[in-house]
């Protein structure tokens, strides 16, 4: 059965940032489900994996744009060190979580501390970055 629009799918992943630097593998272990179209896996995996069917294999490289975007200086923004409880580490490289408006979990990182400033940085630690994929199509229903 090839890719389509609502199939399920299961597959591995080999992930490289574009120094060649291994990031993430589901080989060698549990390998990722998701439905294709519903935007569950990036834009380009998605576009990569339409049509295939289980044994496809295939490594790719995908730009910003095509995986968690560019860097957006909106998503970069700052607090006062009193807005945070105090079980909250406040120190460069933590990442703190919130909620949006709807209610849905958003994690920030800590990128820099003044004495009345801590900035956030809510884009993806991935984002603005090339990135290598290697692929294995396990089972498509």
């Amino acid at each position: 059965m090839r890719i389509k629009n609502g199939s399920e799918v299961t597959f591995h992943y080999e992930l490289r940032n574009e120094k060649g630097e291994l990031i993430d593998s589901t080989f060698g272990g549990e390998p990722v489900h998701y439905i294709q179209g519903e935007g569950e896996i990036i834009e380009g995996l998605e576009t990569l994996l339409a049509g295939e069917e289980p044994g496809f294999e295939a490594k790719v490289t995908l730009q910003p744009e095509q995986a968690y975007g560019v860097t957006r200086e909106d998503l970069i923004v700052f607090a006062s060190p009193e807005n945070f409880d105090d079980q909250v580490e406040l120190k460069v490289g933590e990442v703190v979580e919130t909620e949006d408006p709807e209610g849905n979990l958003i994690h920030f990182n800590i990128i820099e501390i003044e004495e009345d400033k801590v900035y956030l940085d809510g884009n993806h630690p991935l984002a603005n970055q090339t990135l290598e994929y290697k692929v294995e199509v396990i089972e498509v229903a």
